[in-house]
C-alpha cells in the first residue's frame, strides 16, 4: 500500500506551511476551447491537475490526476512553465498551509470520457480562450502562458 506522503507528513506538521509540487495539464479540443474544472472547496475554475505523489514524475503524475478527475487518458507532450512565489501560497478549507511549486504541461486527450469523478470538482468543461470563466489568481497566469504558445518554457 502506498503511502499518502501529504496525509503522512500533515500527521508530523500539522497546519503549518510545507511545500507541495503540484502538475497541472493545459488541454484543448479540437476546436481549440481550454478544458477546466471547477474546484468544489472555492468555487472558482482551475486547470486539472494535482500534487505529484512520492515516486512519480511529473508526466506520470498528471495522468493519473486527470483519469481521476476527469476520467481522461492523456498524453503529455510539453513543459509550458514552472511557477512559484506568492501567488502560489495557500491555505485550504481545513486549515493546512502550503507553498505550492507547480509545472504547467501541454497534454493531449487519448482516451476516455470527460467527466466529474471524484469529490475534488463540482463540474468540467471546455471553454473558448476569449470567454474564460472565473479563474483561480494563481490560474491567470499559467493560462496566460500557456495560449501565448511560446516555444520555450516560462519560468520566474
Amino acid at each position: 500500500m502506498a503511502v499518502k506522503y501529504n496525509r503522512w507528513l500533515r500527521s508530523y506538521v500539522g497546519h503549518q506551511r510545507i511545500f507541495q509540487v503540484r502538475v497541472a495539464g493545459f488541454i484543448r479540443d479540437d476546436s481549440g476551447k481550454v478544458l477546466l474544472c471547477r474546484r468544489a472547496d472555492v468555487m472558482l475554475w482551475d486547470l486539472p491537475g494535482g500534487t505529484i505523489e512520492l515516486d512519480e514524475t511529473p508526466a506520470t503524475g498528471l495522468v493519473r490526476e486527470l483519469r481521476q478527475e476527469t476520467g481522461l487518458i492523456i498524453e503529455p507532450n510539453r513543459l509550458i512553465g514552472v511557477y512559484a512565489g506568492h501567488d502560489f501560497e495557500w491555505t485550504y478549507p481545513n486549515g493546512d498551509q502550503a507553498q505550492i511549486v507547480s509545472m504547467l504541461l501541454e497534454a493531449r486527450v487519448v482516451d476516455g470520457t470527460l467527466h466529474a469523478a471524484n469529490r475534488e470538482n463540482v463540474q468540467l468543461g471546455y471553454f473558448p480562450p476569449d470567454r474564460l470563466p472565473t479563474l483561480l489568481p494563481r490560474t491567470v497566469r499559467m493560462v496566460r502562458d500557456a495560449l501565448e504558445g511560446r516555444a520555450e518554457a516560462h519560468f520566474d
